[in-house]
């Protein structure tokens, strides 16, 4: 098969397609490492499922304040996403992963 040369095709692969791929990919690679250390840590035993709010230091730094709740529903998110990305033998982590270039995390 011949290479795909048209020049919308290929500058949108490289500034959209592969930037979004690098994105996904880093922050995929972000909420596993979060998740392990959550569960590393026992967090899940640590955080209250409350709305008691979390002494981080936001309270004086102008940053929104986060409640032990908003916490453990990010975790389940979390889960949720990597969950998602697995499924199927990885088949969304994989097509990501094809195209992303520089992922971090």
């Amino acid at each position: 098969m011949p290479d795909i040369t048209n020049p919308q095709v290929v500058r949108f692969a490289n500034e959209h397609a592969r930037v979004l791929c690098d994105a996904w990919a880093t922050f995929y690679n972000t909420a596993k490492t979060a998740t392990t250390v959550w569960a590393g840590q026992g967090l899940g035993a640590l955080v209250p499922n409350t709305a008691d709010l979390i002494a981080d230091g936001s309270d004086v730094d102008g940053r929104g304040r986060i409640t032990g709740a908003a916490l453990t529903s990010l975790k389940a998110l979390l889960d949720a996403f990597i969950a998602d990305a697995e499924a199927g033998g990885n088949a969304k982590r994989n097509a990501f992963f094809a195209a992303a270039v520089n992922p971090r995390g």
